[in-house]
């Protein structure tokens, strides 16, 4: 995770995209939010876009991370909307292609490396 901002800024809305995010670094301003959380963060995106004034700070997460915390969540919604008609698994095979991590970090077990 790496964070970009004013540490000591109020926070009270937060926006989150799944995934790469810089593309809704101007509807994350738009929306005012204070802080947006997504992942695989450009340098000069981020740069540019934390240069104007009352852009929201930044946290930047993996990609692989900024997704599969919900997908169990979106399945169960598409279970109810379909009413079984339609089988939906979530898959368990891990796609994040990154296998080293800082001491803190959440290992692949879910637990914290340091």
């Amino acid at each position: 995770m790496r964070a970009a901002g004013d540490p000591g800024r109020s926070v009270r809305r937060v926006a989150v995209s799944g995934g790469a995010g810089d593309s809704y670094l101007g509807a994350a301003t738009a929306a005012g939010v204070d802080v947006f959380v997504t992942a695989d963060l450009r340098h000069h995106p981020a740069a540019e876009h934390l240069a104007r004034p009352g852009a929201p700070a930044l946290v930047d997460v993996a990609h692989w991370a900024s997704e599969w915390p919900w997908c169990e969540q979106a399945a169960s919604v598409l279970r109810s909307a379909l009413g079984g008609t339609v089988g939906v698994v979530v898959s368990t095979r891990r796609t994040d292609p990154w296998t080293a991590q800082v001491a803190g970090a959440v290992s692949r077990t879910g637990r914290s490396t340091g």
